[in-house]
Order: structure tokens, then sequence, then C-alpha cells
């Protein structure tokens, strides 16, 4: 599902030794920085994460696209000048591409002699410019297919700025290494020599800008921090700037105001703008914590720049109104070696990396609370929370361990335990007084060590006869350990009571690895089992028992391509094993049946790390070379489990396993392909759940409570913003809210707990994720309470800040006595002042507030914008013009507003809010941005459009409000494929048509008495009413009772012909509703073994679901829908009653909003028809024109109309050798992927999991026209 939690890195690192870049796990030297890894163009801005390309919009500044681009780290990227969806790449494996941004697909390539450093696009000529790491300059002219040639060579060190002339397409400056500017002319191939710094202190060029305005002067920053003008022409210096403390890392031309141009530099999150004409900068912007690596410039916007961090955040900066306008999370930089759950907390989670950071992040808000940094040129393999989790440790590849505290970061031990690199450890979450090392460690030096917590200090040490890599304590037996070597065994040891004595010997070894085990896994739940993962390919999983005499491996795993790495077992689900591989990919593999169950792509490099959470057990997280930190939803499999406690609670405690005995003993048995998995959860999470719903009023059997509905809700799956989600609800049913650890609230209480956030900003000491200096603190507590108009408290915030002539402007908007009062307190203080200005306290004191809810949408800021237009809609912002009026001075209230627009206005933002984060695959977030404001049918409507079945189901039924009879079936559906008939059975009753799906659901379910209570009559009964049924013309019964009699070719013979009446029907025109009541009936009937009539069912079930589809602006769906109708009608020769010309018709109009290109192609050939019927050319003719008219009028809600993004809706499609197309729509799948039951074909075909949920909701017949029913 849809997160990437501010781990995405901008800049690409590189291992000096390329051999190790493929996939190692101790890259050799130092990373270095490249810096050409940002890009921009008129409507967008990109950067690189080690081999995928990230693509935003600037309008909203939200992620637009995410394209795996190479198989190796890239080294920089540049947009087209002239054409914004072209964007090339490169990266160390030689290979130079461009990128149709649109298909997401590489349009143009080239493989260069050695790894390029640095790209340029010329402006005119369809050429680029690279610099490689041999000092050759090359240039490509992709469009004649040929490969890039080389202009000249600025020889070793080589290159370190490359630079096309803006203007002058065939003019090149290269800086290189040595302190000299080299510039070359493709037209006439004269190479010019600038000495610059090469012939004095060989100072590195380290950035380069051409003047715009100029053809030969170029500006030029050096690595001793001096910045000098030159002229080509002449090869001189014209002009040296004041040379700076730190040395300048980037540059780039201010366009808004001629001569002007800003600098960077990697020390400070400082842009210095200057003047071409001066030698002193004129002044400077803070824009950030961290150094700044790159400086790109927009083209449309002169004021706006790009900027990448040394911390990997990426942002832009207006420097007209010296603010940043977007501010990336900062993440990792390299690899993510280890994640690891915090062990109390489902929300937090730790990252260690091999740029020697330990990041704690909390999930809800994907931001960073804590960072540890290990220090310089220390790699971090592995990490470990103490029991409680009020430490962290971490190994290094020195040997050192590092030891922290989790509340504060403080380093409390720093020690080296192993003579060269540590790659794992482990905290033992077991302690027992006999045993006094708590970390336990394994080493290069061939040793695995057990470490004091406290002390540092080595208690014991396991000698083995090669290095020890994997170490893992046992989770359910006191003082067993298991330990992986590069000899091929696992080992186990039993620690206990061995302080002072000999060192302990192995009581099992399991041999059986070809090559070095990685890491090791014990069972959660059945303590005889353990996994191992090796660089043999293979996971082996073994039975431990010391008293085993048997053959020890249960189970062999194979399929990986590369080495594993990443083991993890399933806290609930015992059979389930994950594995992650330097194959990129993560397996999920029935270790009961021998067989992997699924593969993911969705990485770009070697997977290293797998966690989950017990409280969260379905909500796994992964992290990679590649740079992120991946989540991943496991609902499939346990969706009927959530049905279940939804429905009938009480009924969890009968789904919890017994014990570890029958796991062992299948285990321990011949693999059964044919076997089913047990349906039980086994794990504590489970039975502390079931052991709450018993303990509730009822034992479960009354109504949920909140308390309830958000205990199952959390365990069986997450959402991001779910955690919020249950104070909403409260508040909707007047009940109180959880106290704490909430982002989102409800109107009614949303002004108090901003209030409430801001005094905690004043009285903050460093708490976790209230971070900040006292005075920053301070202005966004002032912040606050302007938002929610408390002048008087933002005066005095501002008053502590320092911001003395801020709280002077707006006091008198409180009062005149204030003003006063406030004056008086200044001149007292004689305090010093501020240079910055914001119009925010301005418009709200002169009661433009409305300005400020319009400037913070264009910014994207729409949570700020709901405060505010919240706040004036209660009345608390002062009105134009009249400044006095706020009664108390508090901004509490006395301000006459026009309520209905006022109202209307704060509905607006809301829907704009719900719409930014549908667009960004963000539904339940965008659902309780309408449960914020009470629109409770706004909110469930999106979420069952969504394909959020549970969730919708949830918020409706705790509401009180009906369930969607569409999810009231799916979620039956699913509890039917569960086997939970009576589970079913309750859902469908609440169904508008009960009385029909009752009936049906009797005649499936196995369990006859059951089906009684259902429907009393029995087969027999059923058959002798279909001739009646069909005599009076009453088709949906007659239909019903042959389907529920089992007489299926009578059912298909009678639907087709009531069905085809009624598609003749003008007047009155048919109805939706109608159609259902004949073809839900026929959705049972096994088509796919049927002969007779199965084409017209399968056009009567196309054609009711484009109409469906239609009336639900389900616009995704109807040209697939279309052709299937057309197909089917073509195939199997049916007689339609409906013309195809109709149906183009109905499709053209049914798309015109959002695809109106396409609709006017349909319209057009529609016209060009010499047979086309009378009555469509003028309707054809006027919907053209109507689409003519409005193809550009933009929607800002469109995200929120028909089918809604699922949860991770939005991320990208995995790298091209892996990636599936929809056989809807040929188009790359984004998120979810569903294999379509397509026996009889060739090769596997897939459709989106979204477009597969949508299908169903108005046709259960797969798309391939099988007649099978699609049940995603």
């Amino acid at each position: 599902i849809g997160q990437t939690p501010g781990i995405s890195c901008t800049p690409s690192r590189r291992p000096t030794n390329d051999s190790d870049a493929a996939a190692p796990v101790d890259p050799l030297g130092g990373p270095e920085v490249y810096r050409d890894t940002i890009a921009t163009t008129t409507d967008a801005f990109a950067y690189s994460s080690t081999m995928a390309l990230h693509i935003f919009r600037l309008r909203d500044n939200s992620l637009h696209k995410m394209i795996a681009a190479h198989e190796r780290t890239i080294c920089a990227i540049c947009w087209c000048p002239d054409d914004s969806n072209l964007l090339a790449s490169c990266s160390v494996s030689k290979k130079v591409s461009i990128w149709d941004l649109e298909k997401e697909e590489e349009c143009f390539n080239t493989m260069v002699p050695e790894q390029p450093l640095f790209m340029d696009w010329a402006t005119t000529g369809d050429r680029i410019a690279l610099a490689l790491a041999d000092g050759q300059i090359l240039v490509w002219e992709y469009r004649l297919g040929k490969a890039a040639t080389k202009l000249c060579s600025v020889g070793q060190p080589g290159a370190k700025v490359l630079r096309l002339h803006p203007r002058l397409a065939g003019k090149l400056l290269v800086g290189a290494a040595d302190g000299a500017l080299h510039v070359y002319s493709m037209e006439t191939q004269k190479q010019t020599l600038i000495i610059g710094k090469s012939k004095t202190s060989k100072d590195p060029v380290t950035d380069a800008q051409w003047d715009p305005l100029s053809e030969d002067y170029l500006l030029v920053a050096f690595q001793d921090g001096s910045l000098s003008l030159y002229d080509a022409s002449s090869q001189r210096e014209i002009h040296a700037f004041d040379i700076q403390s730190q040395p300048v890392q980037s540059v780039a031309w201010a366009k808004a105001q001629p001569g002007n141009f800003v600098t960077a530099t990697d020390r400070v999150g400082v842009l210095r703008i200057w003047n071409v004409s001066q030698r002193a900068p004129l002044g400077q912007i803070k824009v950030g914590t961290s150094g700044i690596t790159c400086v790109k410039a927009f083209p449309s916007d002169p004021n706006l720049f790009m900027l990448s961090f040394k911390n990997s955040s990426v942002g832009v900066c207006d420097i007209g109104n010296r603010t940043m306008r977007f501010m990336s999370s900062p993440g990792h930089s390299e690899t993510i070696f280890d994640v690891v759950f915090h062990p109390n907390d489902p929300d937090m989670l730790a990252t260690a990396s091999y740029d020697g950071y330990v990041k704690l992040w909390q999930i809800s808000t994907s931001e960073s609370h804590r960072e540890m940094f290990a220090g310089k040129d220390l790699i971090l393999y592995g990490l470990a929370f103490a029991p409680g989790a009020n430490h962290i440790c971490a190994c290094s590849s020195t040997g050192f361990l590092m030891i922290w505290r989790t509340d504060t970061g403080q380093q409390l031990v720093k020690q080296k335990i192993h003579n060269g690199k540590s790659y794992r450890c482990e905290w033992n979450q077991r302690p027992h007084q006999s045993i006094q090392g708590e970390i336990l460690t394994g080493g290069e030096d061939r040793v695995a060590c057990l470490t004091n917590a406290a002390t540092g200090n080595v208690i014991l040490k396991l000698t083995h006869p090669d290095q020890v890599v994997g170490v893992a304590w046992h989770p359910l037996v006191d003082g067993v350990l298991a330990t992986a070597c590069d000899d091929g065994h696992v080992r186990l040891f039993n620690v206990l009571g061995v302080a002072g004595a000999a060192e302990p010997k192995p009581y099992v070894i399991l041999s059986g690895h070809e090559k070095k085990v990685f890491n090791i896994a014990f069972h959660p739940v059945c303590p005889d089992l353990l996994a191992s993962g090796s660089d043999d390919l293979s996971i082996r999983v073994w039975n431990c028992n010391a008293n085993f005499q048997g053959h020890r491996e249960t189970r062999r795993l194979t399929g990986h391509t590369n080495k594993v790495r990443g083991l993890l077992w399933h806290s609930e689900l015992p059979f389930l094993l994950f594995s992650g591989s330097w194959d990129s990919t993560i397996r999920v593999w029935d270790v009961a049946t021998q067989r992997c169950m699924h593969v993911c792509y969705e990485h770009n490099a070697d997977v290293y790390g797998i966690a989950l959470h017990p409280q969260r057990p379905f909500f796994l997280v992964s992290s990679s070379r590649d740079t992120t930190l991946r989540f991943w939803a496991l609902e499939d499999q346990v969706r009927w489990f959530l049905v279940t406690s939804l429905v009938q609670p009480w009924r969890l405690a009968e789904l919890l396993g017994e014990g570890a005995d029958d796991i062992l003993s299948i285990m321990t048995a011949p693999a059964d392909t044919s076997l089913m998995p047990l349906q039980k959860l086994y794990g504590q999470g489970s039975r502390a759940l079931a052991a709450a719903i018993q303990q509730a009023p009822g034992g479960g059997q009354q109504p949920l409570t909140l308390e309830m509905y958000k205990q199952i809700v959390s365990f069986f799956m997450y959402r991001q913003g779910i955690e919020d989600l249950w104070g909403l609800l409260a508040a909707i049913r007047g009940e109180a809210a959880p106290p704490t650890g909430r982002a989102v609230f409800h109107e009614r209480e949303l002004i108090e707990k901003q209030r409430s956030r801001a005094n905690e900003l004043v009285s903050a000491r460093g708490a976790l994720g209230i971070a900040g200096k006292q005075e920053e603190r301070l202005v966004k507590a002032a912040q606050i309470m302007l938002r929610i108009g408390d002048l008087r408290s933002y005066c005095r915030f501002m008053v502590r800040a320092g911001h003395w002539e801020k709280a002077i402007c707006i006091a008198p908007a409180v009062s005149q006595q204030f003003w006063a009062e406030l004056c008086g307190e200044y001149m007292e203080t004689l305090g010093a002042t501020a240079d910055l200005e914001e119009c925010a306290p301005f418009w709200v004191a002169t009661g433009k507030a409305s300005r400020l809810i319009d400037a913070c949408i264009e910014r994207s800021e729409l949570d700020t914008a709901f405060v505010v237009a919240k706040a004036e809609a209660d009345g608390r912002l002062p009105q134009a013009p009249s400044l006095g009026a706020l009664g108390d001075g508090s901004g509490s209230g006395g301000c006459a507003v026009d309520e209905s627009a006022a109202r209307a206005k704060l509905d607006s933002v809301a829907s704009t809010l719900a719409a930014r984060y549908a667009e960004q695959g963000e539904p339940l977030l965008a659902a309780m941005c309408f449960l914020a404001i009470s629109q409770v049918q706004l909110a469930t409507s999106l979420l069952s459009r969504a394909h959020e079945a549970a969730l919708a189901y949830v918020v409706a039924t705790s509401i009180g409000q009906p369930a969607d009879p569409v999810d009231l079936k799916l979620l039956a559906q699913c509890a039917e494929r569960g086997l939970r008939w009576d589970i079913a059975g309750d859902l469908l009753r609440a169904h508008p048509s009960a009385n029909t799906h009752l009936q049906l659901l009797a005649a499936r379910c196995p369990d006859k008495t059951l089906a009684q209570s259902w429907a009393a009559w029995t087969p027999q009964q059923y058959q002798e009413a279909i001739a009646g049924n069909y005599a009076n013309g009453d088709f949906p019964a007659a239909v019903l009772s042959a389907v529920c009699a089992g007489d299926y070719a009578q059912a298909a013979q009678i639907g087709a012909y009531g069905l085809f009446a009624l598609f003749q029907r003008t007047d009155p025109a048919w109805t939706v509703e109608e159609a259902r009541a004949i073809m839900d009936p026929l959705e049972d009937l096994p088509l796919q073994d049927m002969d007779s009539d199965r084409g017209n069912i399968l056009a009567c079930a196309a054609y009711v679901g484009l109409v469906e589809a239609r009336n639900l602006d389900y616009s995704e769906l109807i040209v697939s829908l279309a052709q299937t109708l057309k197909s089917i009608v073509a195939h199997h020769q049916v007689q339609f009653p409906v013309s195809m010309a109709d149906v183009t018709f109905l499709e053209a109009t049914a798309i015109a909003r959002q695809q109106p290109s396409v609709a006017l192609q349909r319209l057009s050939e529609l016209l060009a028809m010499p047979d086309l019927p009378a009555h469509l050319r003028p309707s054809c003719e006027q919907q053209a024109q109507a689409i003519q008219a409005q193809m550009h009028v933009a929607d800002e809600h469109s995200a929120l109309q028909g089918l809604v993004k699922m949860a991770g809706g939005h991320l990208p499609s995995c790298h091209r050798r892996h990636a599936k197309k929809s056989v809807l729509t040929d188009q790359l799948i984004k998120g979810p992927a569903f294999e379509m039951d397509d026996r009889g074909f060739d090769r596997k075909t897939y459709i989106s999991l979204r477009e597969a949920l949508g299908w169903a909701r108005v046709n259960v017949f797969s798309p391939l026209n099988t007649g099978r029913k699609i049940c995603p």
C-alpha cells in the first residue's frame, strides 16, 4: 500500500569500488555524492533516489510519478528544455536513457564506454552532452539512432561540471577537477582553455554557470571558496567576489533580477543572494538545517529554485518572498540495511543505514522524529530495540557497538566489540538474571559476542570456524540463541548460567546450506522450528529440537535468483514466511506446501530488512538498497477474519489455534501441495484481541463500541490516518474522543485542539516529535493562535519570541488599550527587532482571512486553509472594515459574519483537501476531511468507491447509517469464500434486495439447515414456480426460481429474453434497478460450463454494467465495458437489441468529461458512418460541440468523482522487466495487480486490482469473456 515515508533520498551515492555497486553487503570505501540528481522544468521537478526517478507536480508539490529507471545507481538527470515530457538519466551501468514520462517508457537509450558523471541537454538540436569518469566528453544525438560520439577530453582527474550554453546550443563548458575550465564549440570543433586554478592552488571547480544574458561570460566557483566571473572569449577573470569561508557547492542565476545569482554550500542550509556588480552577498535566506548540495532554477518562474540537501531532502524555495514552498522529510542517503518496529508501538519503527544514521520514524506522520549518528565512516548494518524500547543498539562495519537512548538520542555506549565488521545484532527480549549479556552480535572475526548493555563489556565470546553473520535470540526459550556462519552451518547454543564458565559448545548444528548463511529466524509460535537464508539462493526450515533424532531439514524453499537476505516469520499465520533478496524481490512463502505464494517486484535493489509488529501483523515494512521503506498490506490472507470479527466479533475466539503441536506435525511431514493451510490465528495479538472482545459488554454480542471497532480494524488493517478516524467518529456520535496522539480533528473540537497544540509547543522541552529552538516553537505557536483568531495570544507569543514589531502591528486588532499596553512594554525592553515580513497576520487583522485561505490553497497548505476557514466560519476572525469589534479582544466572538458564505467556504476547503488526498492515493484521509465536517454520506461513498468496503461499513454502522449495498454484497462474498455462511447471511439481511440475495445464498449454501433460515422453499418448489412467474411476465421471479432450482439453462433463456425485452423499452425508459432484478440471479450461473445463451448473458451483463458505470461516473471502466460488449456481440453473433452505434454514443457521452479527446474520436467515427441511425446524428453533433467547449475547463475535485484511487494506487509500477500491463487498457499497472483466471489462455493476464474491484461492482463476469466470475 501507498507509503514511502520521506525515505526516498535525493543525493544518489556510489561505492568507490563500482564492482560492489550491484548488491554488496559491505561496499568498499566511502560514498561519493552525485550532485546533478535533481532537475526542473516548466511545471514539474524531479529527483533520483538510487535507481528510481521521482516526478513532482509544481502546482501542488505532489508526487506525480515514480519510474524504476535503472538497475544501477543513477548519476545524473536532466530535462529536455523544449519538451517537459522527456527526462534523461544516466547510471553507473554506463547506460544513458531518455524517458517518455507520460507513457513511463524508455524511448531512447545508449551505452557509453565509461561511467557517466554529468549530463546536459542542448536547447536545440536533440543533443545531450555527457562527461565520463575518464575525462571524455561525448555528445549523443539520440534521434539519429547512433551511439554517442567523442567531442574532446579533459583528462584525469576528470570533469566536475558540465554546462551547455542556454542560448548557443553548440557551446559547451567543462569545469575540471584540477581547477581548469574548458570551453568547446561543436560547430568549429575548437577547444579553449581557461587556466582558472590549474596553475596555482589546483582547487577543483565545484560549479559553473553560463551567464544567460551573455555569449561568453561564465560564473565559476572553486573548492577554496573563491567565486569569479570569467570571459570565455578572452580567457580572463573579469571580476572576483569575496572568498567564502565555506566552499560554494552550487550556483544558479536569478532570472527575475538581471545580474543576480544565488549560491549554496553543503555546510549550512542558507542561500546567499549576489549581484555581479558587488563583491559581497546582498543577503541570505535560511532554507533549512542541512547543507545544500545542488540548486536548480525553474524556467517558468524566475523566483523559484529547487534545492537538494545533504540530509537527503529536497525543497522548492521562492526567493521573491523568501519562503520554502515545499520541503520533503529528510531520509537516508544510502542502503537501509535494517528496519525494526518499536516493541510497544506499532506506529514507530527504526532504520539503520550505510550512511551511518539510525532514524526513528512515526508511520502515521511519515516523519523522522529522532536521528542518531554513529560517526564518520561507520556503516550500520543491524539494529535492535531493548525490551521496553528505552534504548536501541546498532552494529557497524568497524566492529563497534553503539547504544543510544531513544527519548533523547544520547549515545550511551560506543564500544569496539569485533575486529572487523559486525553484520547483525539482536537484543534479548527475554532477559534472565543468569544472562549478563543482553546484546548478541556476530562478527567478521569469527566470534559471536554477548555484551552487557549497561557497560558495553563483552561477557561471553562464542568461537566459530568462519565469520559469523546472522544472530538470533530464541523468542520462546530462555537462554537459547542461534548463529549463522560463513561455513554454511547454523549453530544453537544455550547460555543460561555460563557466566565465568568455559565457552559453551553448540548443542545443535544444522548442516545443509552450500554457502554462507546470512539470516536466521526462530518461529514465533513453534519453539522447535527455525528458518535460515543463504547465499546458495535457498531458504531452509529446520527442526531444531535438541532431542530430535531425524532429518532436521523439513522444508527447502527455492526461487530467489540471488542471495537471500531478509527473513521473517509471520506472527499470526504459522506457515507464512517472508524473504528478501539481492534479486530485488520479496517472496511470500506457504512453508507447509513449500510453495511461493507471491513475488513482490516493487523494490529497485537488494532487500535487506523485513519487519512487522505483532499488534498490527498484517502490515509489513521492508527496506532496501534503493533507500526506500515500502509498506505492504496482507489483508487478502485474512479479509474474512476481519469480516467475521466486525459482524460477529464473539466468533473470533473460534478462529484461534490451539498450540504449536499441530504446526510442528504439518511441518515435519512431507510437503503436500494439496494441503489447505490451517484457518487459524496463532499469535499473541489475536489472543489479546479475542480476550478484549470477550470482556466487552455482552461478550461482543451487543453493538460494538468505537473502541472495539478500533481494536479490530487496527489489528487487521492499516491505512494512513486510521489513528484519527476514531476520534472523528466519536465527535460525530457525541462521545468523548481519544485524548492524545491525534492529528485530525472534527470541526467542533478543532479550535480547542489547535489551542492545546500551541500551548504544548510553548511548554515543550525536547519532547519526541516537538523539535526546534524555543524561538521557533513560540513562532509556530503564535501562528496557530493567529489561525484560530486568538490575536491576543498571538501577540504575546510573538513578544516572547522577540518579534515585537509584528506583535505591535497586530495589537490594535485586539483593542486600543492592549496596543498601548504592548507599546509600553516594548519601550521598556528596548529589544531588537526582526526583519522578516509575512502577510498572514495582516490579512487576518484587516478582516481578509479569505485571502489567507486562498493563499494557503495555492501553496497546497490545505490543512492550514481548513483551520482558518473553520475559525472564520465560527466568527472568530476580524471582519472588514471594523478592526476593533472583537469584544474581549481574544478573537473568541462578537464578529458578524455571513454564516452561509463562511460555511460554504469551509465545505469547499474540505472538498479541496479531500481531492488532494484522493489524488495521492490516501482515500481514508480524504474521507476524514468530510467526517471532520460531519458529511458522513460523502465519507462513506468515497471509501466505497476507493474499494475500502470494510472501512465504509465500519463508518456507516458506527454512525447508525445503512451500509452501501455494494459493500454489503462484497463483504458477504468475502465471508462466503471463508465458508462463513452465517456471516454472509447477516450481511445480506441489511441489503435492500435482501430477499433475492438470501434465496440465492441459500441455494449455494451446503448447510441446508442454515439455508432454511433464509429461504424455506425446496428446489422442487422453485421449479414448480418457474412457469407461473414466466406466464405472469414476472421475469425477475422466474429467473430467481430457475437459478434456485438449479435449472441453469432455463434461467439463462428466460433471463436473456427478459433483458432483451427490457432494453427495447423506451417509454418509460428502463432503469438499472429493473435490469438488476433479473441480472442478480443470473450472476450465479456457471456460464463457463454452459454453451447455450452464454453470449446473450455476457452481453447483457456487459451492457447493464456499462449503463451502471455511466450512472456512477466510473469513467475508467466505460471504454473497456463498451469494447467487451462489442466483442461479445461479434464473437457470439448475438442479436443484441441495442445497436453498436448507440453503444458507442453511450461510451462517448460517459467519458466526455474525463477523456474528452477519446470521446471526440468516438463521435467522429460515428458521424463518419454512412448508415448512422438518423436519431443519433444530431445528438452526436451536439455532444461534440459541448465537449469542445468544455475541453479546457479544469475540475479541481475530479479525484473525488467516480472510482477513487485505492490506497497505494498512486505508487509506480515496478521495474519494466517485471511490470505488468492491464489487458483492459494496455497500460502499465500502478499499485497492486490482479491476476485473471485465464485458463485456456497461452499466457497470464492481469488488470490492476482497482480495475478488478471496480469491474466486479458493475459486472461480475470476467472481462476475458470466459464466463468465469471475477472475484478480487
